[in-house]
């Protein structure tokens, strides 16, 4: 925090050497008498600028922000909404401070403002309000601001950090209630403790009478009507049906291929903002709603309840599928992770844990050395210590569990065999932070047909699962599809019904203005759909229909497209279980 050379001031530095140089060269004495001038005054304006530094070395200089509720219902802080970001600065020092810029650190799916300018009165205290925007829903981070101070001349400045890290939470695009539910007729099912909205068909006495009709081979003696069988001369029966709550599980797909783009625009993000409307929908029809979250594995699942803080569950599911820092889901070695959080405590907690000097080779203190890309090298016995007093001060902080994340966030992520405990350490703390981990792109054959096979065989294992919405580009079907199709094949035997939706990554693309930008995307869009009508043959031979989605499809738009689709289905038409962009 020393005060700097200012862009006016970098320019009168350069006109008084200049004047020097030129009176020396010229034994022009008054244009040297002139530069000594200009340079005198510049040190004598540092001089008289110093103590706004000392100000900030001692403190006296505080920053302070929060996040107010949204404008959204409940105040939640939605996608594309903006959002308030309350910030106050005060002054407790007896000189007038001039900002002359604030500079925030964030998250990249955050929206930041411009520059912002003020004054700061000597023991007063100023807000400011500034407007941010979030592109994507799911679990960001403000990590703090630098802050320039400038004298009255604009000579000088002094630059200084505040980290002051907070957590916002920004859930996906709210939709109506009820918009868009998906209706579904129940082949077979069972009651269930309380009765819902669906109507199913049932053998036995218990029921409402759906209809009177003609005797059919196989209908039990007791359901006979008799008043109607001696009116009609003829056997008569009684058609009952019940009415049961039907269970919705969601599965959505968080692969590499869902996620590329920009935020706001990926694939991953509208299966997000689908799954959530799917939720609330049948939520506040009265149904109970499942979800599961997979790639190579499943990574999440969240049992089938019902009412409103089991929707609450769900948006934080879905949210989480922003930020995974698990070793088999991310590409990034333990040199990169550990540099990466280094960085972060040398500018957030100023503290240093490099080291300035390798040890002797024979040195025994190598076991706890690690080695960043670059060559550096950092001691992992005090990174160790430092992160774990961190997690230790952030699963203590009782208001961050309630407002920003659910329990477990604060204390599990996923070790796989073989990873390191020290390393799974940094990686949870990664996710308390903000810090992002890039996404493994890619992974071997056939890993993700495995993961499509156990996440829909724990969708339809267990309880009765009436409809089954998987939210997937479809890309581990034809790896393995012996393997995929197995688990569909099998659900499809329990009688559930299965439901694709396929989202179409060149309509999620942003338009392009060259022509060979407009090639290559046609290039890609035809890749695409030959992709995505090989595992829709595949699917609709065992029964599955599979809707191709865009960014403009909502879930009234998708019902209807259901209901077409399995009409189709049910009449034989092949290619009725596909519906184009």
């Amino acid at each position: 925090m020393t005060p700097i050379l200012a862009r006016r001031g970098r320019l009168l530095v350069a006109a008084g050497a200049l004047f020097v140089t030129v009176g020396a060269v010229r034994t022009a004495w008054p244009l040297v008498a002139l530069g000594v001038m200009v340079i005198v005054a510049l040190c004598t304006a540092y001089l008289l600028y110093f103590p706004t530094a000392v100000l900030l070395r001692r403190r006296k200089v505080e920053m302070a922000w929060w996040v107010p509720p949204g404008e959204q219902p409940g105040g939640a802080v939605t996608v594309d909404h903006p959002f308030a970001l309350h910030i106050a600065l005060r002054n407790y020092g007896q000189r007038l401070l001039r900002v002359l810029d604030l500079k925030l650190f964030a998250s990249s799916a955050l929206d930041l403002p411009a520059a912002v300018a003020t004054d700061v009165p000597r023991g007063r205290e100023v807000e400011l309000q500034l407007q941010l925007r979030a592109r994507a829903a799911g679990y960001w981070a403000l990590h703090g601001a630098v802050i320039s101070l400038g004298d009255m001349l604009g000579l000088f400045e002094v630059r200084a950090y505040f980290p002051n890290p907070i957590g916002v939470k920004v859930f996906p695009r709210l939709s109506a209630p009820r918009a868009g539910r998906l209706q579904v007729r129940p082949q077979v099912g069972a009651l269930h403790e309380r009765v819902g909205v669906h109507p199913i068909r049932r053998r036995g006495p218990a029921g409402d009478l759906r209809e009177i009709r003609e005797h059919a081979h196989g209908d039990p003696f007791k359901l006979i009507a008799w008043k109607a069988t001696a009116r009609r001369r003829q056997l008569m029966v009684r058609e009952l049906e019940s009415e049961i709550v039907v269970t919705h599980q969601l599965v959505v797909d968080i692969a590499g291929s869902m996620r590329g783009g920009s935020h706001g625009r990926t694939k991953l993000d509208w299966a997000v903002e689908m799954a959530a409307a799917l939720a609330r929908a049948s939520l506040e029809g009265g149904d109970r709603v499942g979800l599961i979250t997979f790639d190579t594995r499943l990574y999440g699942q969240l049992k089938p309840d019902e009412g409103r803080p089991h929707y609450l569950k769900v948006i934080d599911r879905l949210l989480e599928t922003r930020n995974v820092v698990d070793e088999d889901l991310t590409d990034i070695t333990d040199g990169e992770l550990v540099a990466a959080v280094s960085r972060y405590l040398a500018h957030q907690e100023a503290i240093d844990v490099r080291l300035r000097v390798a040890p002797p080779v024979d040195d025994p203190a190598w076991a706890k050395i690690a080695t960043g890309p670059q060559g550096e090298l950092y001691d992992m016995g005090a990174l160790g210590k430092i992160v774990a007093a961190l997690l230790k001060a952030d699963s203590a902080s009782a208001e961050a569990r309630r407002g920003k994340a659910p329990a477990w966030w604060w204390s599990r992520v996923y070790i796989s065999e073989g990873t390191d405990a020290e390393m799974a350490r940094l990686r949870l703390f990664c996710r308390l932070r903000g810090l992002e981990l890039p996404y493994r792109p890619s992974q071997p054959a056939g890993r993700r047909a495995a993961g499509f096979a156990e996440a829909v065989g724990r969708a339809t294992a267990g309880e009765r699962s009436q409809l089954v919405v998987v939210v997937s580009d479809l890309e581990g079907v034809l790896e393995d599809p012996a393997t995929a199709l197995r688990a569909v094949a099998l659900a499809r035997r329990r009688h559930h019904q299965i439901v694709a939706v396929a989202p179409f990554g060149p309509a999620f693309a942003p338009p392009t203005a060259t022509l060979v930008g407009r090639r290559v995307a046609e290039v890609l869009s035809l890749d695409e759909r030959r992709r995505l009508e090989a595992a829709r043959r595949e699917l609709v031979r065992h029964g599955v229909p599979v809707l191709v989605a865009g960014p403009e499809d909502t879930v009234a738009a998708l019902a209807r497209r259901v209901s077409r689709s399995r009409a189709a289905l049910r009449g034989g038409v092949g290619g009725g279980g596909v519906a184009t962009v």
